[in-house]
């Protein structure tokens, strides 16, 4: 919080409790006793009653400030930090490292709003808050993709633009990939198939959904199999899946979450995998190698994304609103032992 007063990010007042426990990521009670510090210290002044504390020391050294201003990026989230997956931690954490190499920082905020249908003012309250060269927005909706678009910010969209927005971003193929699971499948004689997806509409699951859908073989069927995140949700999902008239010989996964319960759920029913059905994964997280079979799918290398990742930011910090380079990442194919050829 000092380091943040000495660069000028916060100016005549402090922040509130609850919005600065928000954006530091701890809990209210490491704000009070960090408040009550900087009230002894006499950089803020004392509590009133409905007032925020005003901030009472503000000379220190612009050179300081401004290089501190210079580099520091800020990542909108859905979830909290230590929520997020583990690929994504790590991508975070490599991009980190690099920045601080460069005297820079990333800050990571999960309002609680960052997902409601209308959060244009609050954005606006919340950037003019938290001064950054340029963001990047995580699982981003249409309203906030479009709301940096309108307002000039620099940012870099990790995930998918939705129709109509003009703005850099960086992500898995999910189309192609989708595709090419679908095809390997095929090729097995695998000709219906069912893809797990979640009740979230988000551009990724929609692309991986149009790229085994679209895969255009003779005899091939894919069809959607929605669940609602939870495991009893995946288990009604998976029974109705395979009461059906002709049901599916293999589950195409668009969260790794789906695979391990599909997997534990089809052993608990006395379902061979991949014997008597085969479990293919869009995305994959480390624990996926501790299941048994090991669930074949696709990964991503968090070390070369957050290389990519920071290419664009530097472009955008120097003024480019348009960094080149590839927008959609190429997963490289983890064999597994979940798929086989149907039974004849």
């Amino acid at each position: 919080m000092r380091v943040r007063i000495q660069a000028a990010e916060w100016k005549d007042h402090l922040p509130g409790e609850r919005r600065l426990a928000e954006i530091l990521q701890v809990g209210r009670d490491t704000i009070r006793l960090a408040i009550q510090q900087l009230e002894r210290e006499g950089v803020i002044s004392p509590a009133e009653a409905g007032s925020r504390r005003r901030i009472l020391v503000t000379e220190f050294a612009p050179a300081k400030a401004s290089k501190s201003r210079s580099l520091r990026i800020g990542l909108l989230a859905h979830r909290p930090l230590e929520q997020l997956p583990q690929p994504v931690l790590l991508e975070v954490d490599q991009i980190r490292r690099a920045l601080a190499g460069k005297g820079g920082s990333l800050e990571v905020f999960a309002p609680s709003w960052y997902e409601h249908r209308h959060p244009a003012k609050r954005l606006e309250t919340f950037v003019g808050e938290e001064p950054c060269s340029a963001w990047i927005l995580l699982r981003s909706s249409e309203a906030v993709q479009r709301w940096f678009m309108q307002s000039g910010h620099p940012c870099l969209i990790r995930g998918y633009p939705h129709e109509g927005i003009d703005l850099p971003h960086i992500d898995v193929d999910w189309e192609a990939t989708a595709r090419h699971a679908a095809g390997k499948l095929w090729r097995l004689g695998h000709q219906r198939v069912g893809i797990l997806v979640p009740t979230d509409a988000l551009r990724g699951v929609a692309a991986a959904v149009k790229g085994a859908l679209e895969l255009g073989e003779i005899g091939f069927q894919a069809f959607e199999i929605v669940e609602n995140g939870t495991v009893e949700g995946m288990a009604r999902a998976l029974t109705r899946a395979l009461q059906l008239k002709n049901p599916p010989t293999a589950f195409i996964t668009t969260r790794p979450r789906q695979a391990a319960t599909a997997l534990t759920w089809l052993a608990s029913k006395g379902v061979r995998v991949p014997t008597d059905l085969s479990i293919i994964t869009l995305a994959r997280e480390p624990f996926l190698e501790h299941l048994v079979p090991e669930v074949t799918g696709y990964s991503v290398d968090p070390d070369a994304v957050a290389k990519q990742v920071l290419r664009r930011l530097s472009s955008l910090i120097a003024g480019n609103p348009h960094p080149g380079g590839n927008s959609w990442i190429t997963p490289d194919v983890v064999k597994g032992a979940s798929v086989a050829e149907v039974r004849r």
